[in-house]
């Protein structure tokens, strides 16, 4: 009886809550989910609350509350976008900076042998390439193999041609010692053209080279595997010149990224000379720079050209591409045997969604190095290999050239090409990536 009670009690006290709502006015009644646009909401009289999708979006929704009504639009903004060329090797021998020779000024104009390649280049978001000589002065004699000194005209015809940067981590890098190696970074700040690999000082070795590409910042990092025998002074061993070590390159890597790297390009002068395919040092070291961090090897040194890699690496549950281009093979050199007269421009396409930045793909282009006997003999040109266009060019393509051409297409083609992992010949009627 006692319990009936009690239930009776809290019956009673649940229907004297409810009717108050039992009986409220019908436009008193809360708005229905098709009628939720019809609400007011009083807030201040202003307030903009932004907020950003995860970096797999890239969607930005911005939220105008005011007194009268709520408001709200969406932008979708596209993902940013860069491409970075990147060409071989630049050897100097004395033939081809004796073929741009003005004898009567003394002067040196190294144009022209860029003229034709130049607007693949410029079409390009930022270039690269390998500087496989110093530019130590006149003083001490311009010369090519084995120790080479270059007219400094040829960091002004290359900047002129759109080379944005020089990796200067090479075997020939102390060719003419501690003073031809400042002269040569002194020789690249005059013209201003950006370099990496060699320093100064311990202040300019500690700095990564990171440049902000399109409001994607990439860094280039570059070392060589050799220097021919020679060594800095030993006071100055730390800084020189960056040498081959993994566990140097990973700390390197790591500093970038502190500095705000969102790519991390590493310019490696390795393998073995006169080799087209790589050696198992070279495809030991990728393996692990990839795995610390590495996005991009671009390879140098063998003057030929060598395969792209491409690998998936797995970081935070995302799957990233790392490409790995073990030799870009001569951009010029007055070489002449069989695949020492070609090499690839590659284009790397990097996009950035939100804070994530990736490598999209690898495209690449044929060069070939003309030695033409028309108009003038010892006439060098590096030349596009587009097998749907002919170059434009001051000198005169004869049948040699031209056979030679198709068959640097094929052997590239067949050499590199790998489409289904977006490794693949630019594709265009333009110059241009």
């Amino acid at each position: 009886m006692r319990n009936a009670l009690k239930a009776l009690g809290a019956t009673l006290v649940v229907i004297a809550l409810c009717l108050p709502l039992m009986f409220m006015p019908a436009d008193n009644a809360q708005t229905s989910g098709t009628q939720v646009w019809q609400a007011t909401v009083t807030v201040p009289p202003t307030v903009v609350v932004t907020t950003t999708l995860p970096p797999s979006e890239t969607t930005t929704t911005t939220t105008l509350v005011t007194a009268e009504a709520t408001t709200t639009t969406t932008t979708t903004e596209p993902p940013l976008s860069i491409t970075i060329a990147a060409a071989g090797d630049v050897l100097m021998h004395e033939s081809i900076f004796e073929s741009v020779k003005d004898e009567k000024s003394g002067s040196y104009d190294f144009r022209p042998i860029f003229a034709p390649v130049a607007p693949y280049l410029f079409g390009a978001d930022y270039a690269v390439a390998n500087l496989e000589t110093c530019l130590a002065g006149p003083e001490l004699g311009y010369s090519g193999y084995p120790s080479m000194n270059s007219p400094v005209s040829l960091a002004y015809g290359l900047k002129m041609s759109g080379i944005d940067l020089v990796t200067t981590a090479n075997n020939h890098a102390l060719d003419f010692g501690w003073e031809g190696l400042v002269s040569t970074l002194d020789a690249l700040d005059r013209i201003g053209m950006d370099h990496v690999g060699t320093y100064r000082s311990a202040e300019e070795r500690r700095a990564p080279h990171i440049v902000d590409i399109q409001g994607i910042r990439v860094a280039f990092l570059s070392y060589t595997d050799w220097l021919n025998g020679l060594n800095p002074p030993e006071e100055r061993a730390g800084y020189a010149v960056n040498r081959l070590d993994v566990d140097a390159i990973a700390e390197d890597v790591m500093v970038a990224r502190m500095w705000g790297a969102d790519i991390v390009i590493t310019l490696l002068h390795w393998g073995d000379e006169n080799e087209r395919w790589p050696n198992e040092a070279q495809i030991e070291v990728a393996r692990e720079l990839r795995s610390r961090g590495v996005d991009v090897i671009l390879g140098a040194h063998p003057h030929m050209v060598q395969p792209i890699g491409h690998v998936f690496d797995f970081d935070s549950w995302r799957v990233n591409d790392k490409y790995v281009a073990y030799s870009l093979g001569n951009f010029v050199s007055a070489q002449r045997l069989r695949y020492q007269d070609s090499g690839l421009i590659a284009y790397v396409h990097i996009e950035k969604k939100g804070l994530r930045a990736y490598v999209t793909g690898i495209s690449y282009l044929p060069v070939y190095v003309q030695r033409s006997f028309e108009p003038t003999p010892g006439t060098y040109r590096v030349l596009p290999v587009l097998p749907w266009s002919q170059p434009e060019t001051d000198t005169v393509l004869t049948k040699d050239d031209k056979e030679r051409m198709n068959r640097v297409w094929d052997e590239l083609r067949s050499h590199v090409y790998r489409p289904d992992e977006n490794i693949a010949p630019i594709i265009t009627s333009d110059p241009g990536p």
